[in-house]
């Protein structure tokens, strides 16, 4: 099978190319496809002909999406359009990654598939339009949601709870209830999903939800570093923040679970993260 993986530098991209790599894998990034233009989108997946096209572009910097919708929109949105388009017409199967932010997080349930959707940020409209477009072209299509995901990249979120306690002071909010999810698993789940064809809408994370001040605990305890995470207040997080966020968005993963098999939590994750990467403190 080829398989055209676009946004293949990114946290997740990297981490797909890895899980498809028995099969014959084209490793696309901005450099070589920019799915904001559509006749450059159409010619460079008309000239692949692939089987299967992973759509993990995404402009994800929540805050940023809300200050420049319009850049957000023309990735989000619009390329999503544009891929599924170029994935209609050479007949590929489209697996689209999108988030559970397309959810408001006003309940105290967990979101299946079905549930309303009412995305409350540029980001989560950005990406909910980026699901429907997809819908509208492809009928072999897969649309995963996932959240809050951690990896191997400078700046991911495991990396800034270790800066900050080499700095000297971790705090972290816990006005948002969440399931982190690392990247491996996440990629390895797809393959499994694609392997299936068992077309649809999925949701796939790390298990039960958490707030930043649990996760950074989890994290600081793995890494052998005896430091308690300060509380910031939910007030204090706001005014960091362009963008809402939802309060409590859980994803419920039964779908998934009940089609391909379990999930590795959040805290298998954080294990196998220092697995991978084994912490060195600085002295």
């Amino acid at each position: 099978m080829r398989v055209a993986i676009i946004g293949a530098q990114g946290m997740l991209g990297r981490e797909l190319v890895k899980s498809f790599a028995m099969h014959q894998v084209d490793a696309l990034d901005i450099d070589e496809i920019d799915i904001s233009q559509r006749a450059a989108t159409l010619k460079i997946i008309g000239a692949i002909k692939p089987d299967l096209i992973v759509n993990s572009a995404v402009l994800v910097d929540v805050d940023r999406c809300e200050q420049q919708p319009e850049a957000a929109w023309k990735v989000n949105a619009l390329g999503a359009q544009n891929v599924a388009l170029a994935a209609a017409r050479v007949n590929a199967t489209l697996l689209y990654i999108s988030t559970d932010y397309v959810f408001d997080g006003m309940t105290t349930h967990n979101y299946a598939e079905h549930h309303p959707i009412n995305p409350i940020n540029q980001y989560g409209k950005s990406k909910l339009y980026g699901e429907l477009l997809s819908r509208n072209l492809c009928h072999k299509l897969y649309v995963v949601r996932s959240s809050w995901l951690f990896g191997h990249s400078p700046a991911n979120y495991v990396a800034r709870i270790l800066q900050a306690a080499e700095e000297g002071k971790v705090r972290m909010p816990d006005d948002q209830l969440e399931a982190p999810t690392y990247c491996s698993h996440l990629a390895q789940a797809l393959l499994l999903l694609v392997d299936s064809g068992c077309y649809g809408t999925y949701h796939f994370t790390g298990g039960k939800g958490c707030t930043r001040l649990a996760f950074a605990r989890a994290v600081l305890g793995q890494a052998g570093l005896k430091i308690e995470p300060q509380l910031l207040p939910a007030a204090e997080a706001a005014k960091k923040r362009m963008a809402a966020r939802p309060r409590r968005i859980v994803l419920d993963c039964t779908l998934y679970r009940m089609t391909i098999g379990p999930l590795p939590s959040w805290q298998e994750g954080i294990r196998e993260y220092f697995k991978k990467q084994p912490y060195r403190n600085k002295p």
